[in-house]
């Protein structure tokens, strides 16, 4: 048989307070995370153990899970509690320290008193896997040394602005006979007539001639008619110009479909809502392609452009209609106009 000091502490991550009948009882207590403010400490929170010899009245707790743990009877358990008080009677009127695994150690004092030193072991669930650690304290300078290290830095960065400031005054004297040779030399040798400067602003709008325009074609004249009328007069037709461009045939191989919501049918499959009208027609257009029904029913109350893929007179014949639409549109929702 197990111990009895296990199945005290597996009692005590589960109760606050384990009685041994004949002996005493432990009792847990909650206790907040602490800081030590010297050795800079971080202690998680905990249960803190402490025994009391009054409490020796049996409760059933630690025989009943005793019996349970270890396949037995409640009468057996009994019986294996008052041998493990026996014994630890025995031990310390020896004067000998009985040591509970996880729990802790029991002695008698100069009163022939129980004293009892609790365990380490931390039996708040809460506060499982959590460990005290030890962080190092934050050293700060004082003002004085603060203020001494702020005019430093200012004093360096001023320094660098100066030596920047004249490194761009030498360049630019460096490079200013330079620009004035680049500019002279063309001006005296005169590189600059002939030159149209209007070409040179970016704003003037250039008037370009795409084609010209073909002579007109004279027709032949007619006949003088049998009654010596004379004839009409010849008619210019003007050719066709070069930049004439056909028009060219709309694309109808992807017909979206876009109506307005009809009063008959006040029950929609609703796919999609959109804010832009054209991302709206384009859904549609893919809908189409996968040989899908869909069009634009008009406006929610958000302003958004809704797309339907069934329209319906009635809730049940939508409701019907639902389950096989959302096997390729899984957000498909019913929509009551």
């Amino acid at each position: 048989m197990e111990k009895v000091d296990k199945h005290i502490s597996e009692l005590l991550y589960q109760h606050d307070c384990v009685i041994v009948p004949e002996f005493g009882g432990f009792v847990a207590n909650y206790c907040s995370a602490k800081i030590h403010p010297t050795q800079h400490t971080f202690t998680p929170p905990s249960k803190s153990i402490v025994f009391n010899s009054n409490l020796k009245n049996n409760d059933g707790l630690l025989a009943n899970h005793i019996a349970l743990a270890e396949n037995t009877n409640y009468p057996e358990a009994l019986k294996y509690i008052h041998h493990f008080v026996e014994h630890t009677h025995s031990q310390l009127r020896k004067g000998e320290k009985v040591k509970l695994d996880e729990v802790g150690t029991f002695s008698l004092d100069v009163e022939r008193n129980i004293q009892f030193e609790p365990s380490t072991t931390n039996y708040l669930l809460q506060a499982f896997g959590l460990a005290s650690f030890q962080s190092p304290a934050i050293k700060r300078d004082n003002i004085s040394k603060r203020l001494e290290k702020e005019f430093k830095n200012r004093g360096v960065a001023s320094s660098e602005k100066k030596k920047i400031n004249i490194k761009k005054y030498v360049t630019l004297a460096l490079a200013a006979p330079l620009i004035f040779g680049l500019v002279w030399v063309p001006w005296k040798a005169d590189l600059f007539k002939n030159v149209n400067y209007s070409s040179l602003n970016p704003f003037t709008i250039k008037e370009v001639k795409l084609s010209k325009e073909k002579e007109p074609i004279k027709a032949s004249p007619l006949p003088i008619t049998k009654k010596g009328t004379d004839a009409p007069k010849p008619v210019t037709v003007e050719a066709p110009s070069e930049n004439v461009v056909e028009p060219v045939k709309a694309d109808t191989t992807a017909v979206v479909k876009e109506t307005k919501t009809n009063l008959n049918f006040k029950f929609h499959l609703v796919v999609g809502c959109f804010q832009i009208e054209s991302n709206a027609v384009n859904f549609v257009t893919t809908l189409a392609q996968q040989n899908m029904t869909a069009s634009i029913i008009g406006r929610n109350d958000k302003g958004l452009f809704v797309v339907s893929c069934g329209d319906f007179a009635t809730s049940k014949e939508a409701t019907a209609q639902l389950g096989s639409i959302r096997k390729t549109q899984p957000s498909a929702w019913l929509y009551k106009n």
